[in-house]
């Protein structure tokens, strides 16, 4: 009975992986598709002005969810030369064959990163909002860190006013929204609780910020021209109060030498 119990609760899981994976490579397919995003995005151009921000060149730099390594190309170009990559989309493993850039399949929440590095920068660039307990994560990817390593984040803000105006009067454009799209977010993000996290774990928040959203969601016609006016009225606004008019949050965290207890490896609320 435990035996079949044990082995139906195995056979839902993997159905479950395989659910999520499916629906990544579509997503990740049909994002490719549109042709729309084969330059860097504008929440990349600021992952990567971040990093350059904090970090050297002989760094050793890992982005988790890497796809298909823009921000690593991206760097590789900036002259960066120890660059590696994890990520478990199927599009990810074939965009690295002819690249020096070391890339591993790997869906972090279920698997161990196999590089044996430690790693100065890491990279999570709209990755821990599709995780079911971020701060496991990040807990988990302390023993890959250097002494002093930096990580370099971007989450989608659920802050910010328009989404709160589409869940109460416009759940129909909900399309529209950053963190509440229909974009597998299985965790939602405020400036606040990323502050906590870092406290929660014992990092230094270097720097939390605001940023230019992208354009993904109209491609032409009328639709387009009023999206991307509004996205340049309250580029400002977004620079200067970030809580609220911010889409995106963009973070850096620098490890330090303070010890954790397996009890900060969940975030379990005050």
């Amino acid at each position: 009975m435990i035996e079949r119990f044990e082995t139906g609760t195995l056979s839902l899981k993997m159905k479950q992986d395989n659910i999520k994976k499916e629906f990544i490579d579509r997503q990740v397919l049909t994002f490719s598709e549109t042709g729309e995003h084969e330059e860097l995005l504008n929440r990349h151009k600021k992952i990567l002005s971040l990093i350059l921000k904090y970090s050297s060149k002989n760094d050793y730099v890992l982005d988790i969810g890497c796809f298909d390594g823009k921000i690593l190309k991206s760097l590789e170009q900036e002259g960066y030369n120890n660059l590696y990559g994890v990520d478990f989309s199927e599009a990810a493993k074939v965009s690295f064959t002819k690249s020096s850039i070391h890339f591993a399949p790997c869906d972090i929440e279920h698997q161990e990163i196999s590089f044996k590095e430690k790693f100065d920068v890491v990279i999570l660039s709209d990755v821990l909002e599709h995780l079911f307990s971020p701060q496991s994560i990040l807990f988990d990817l302390k023993k890959k860190l250097s002494k002093d390593a930096r990580i370099v984040l971007s989450v989608p803000n659920a802050g910010w006013f328009i989404n709160g105006l589409l869940l109460s009067f416009f759940p129909s454009k909900l399309f529209l929204s950053t963190a509440f799209g229909p974009w597998g977010h299985t965790y939602h993000f405020t400036f606040y609780n990323v502050k906590k996290t870092a406290q929660n774990l014992k990092f230094k928040v270097l720097e939390l910020s605001g940023g230019r959203m992208d354009n993904y969601v109209f491609n032409s016609g009328i639709k387009k021209m009023l999206f991307e006016g509004f996205l340049q009225a309250t580029y400002s606004l977004a620079l200067i109060w970030p809580k609220i008019f911010s889409a995106h949050i963009f973070g850096v965290f620098q490890n330090t030498n303070m010890k954790l207890t397996e009890k900060e490896r969940f975030e379990l609320g005050d």
